[in-house]
């Protein structure tokens, strides 16, 4: 690769290494800010925020796991996000000291 191969790809990566980590931690925000929304709809609504015995009842067929799965899957891809920007950033630095 030539040089100024090898500097453009030194730029994408520092610029993934600043975005990755950012996206990540924005989509923590949005869903937080998203199911905190819902909530605060759903208590105008009732006119009080404590829970009622209609918030308790799944049904026969409803999966008590299937919400705390999901929210962990979304926290792995976010920690990912932020894992690799990191990743990226420091293999920029040590590939730039070669450069």
């Amino acid at each position: 690769m030539s040089d100024e191969s090898l500097k453009i790809l030194l730029a994408v990566m520092y610029a993934l290494a600043a975005i990755l980590p950012l996206l990540g931690l924005s989509r923590q925000l949005l869903r937080t800010s998203v199911a905190l929304a819902a909530a605060q709809k759903l208590a105008k609504e009732r006119g009080h925020t404590a829970l009622t015995y209609g918030d308790l009842e799944g049904g026969s067929n409803s999966d008590i796991t299937a919400a705390p799965k999901a929210a962990r899957t979304a926290v792995f891809w976010d920690i990912g996000l932020v894992g690799i920007g990191l990743g990226l950033g420091a293999v920029a630095s040590i590939w730039s000291l070669n450069v």
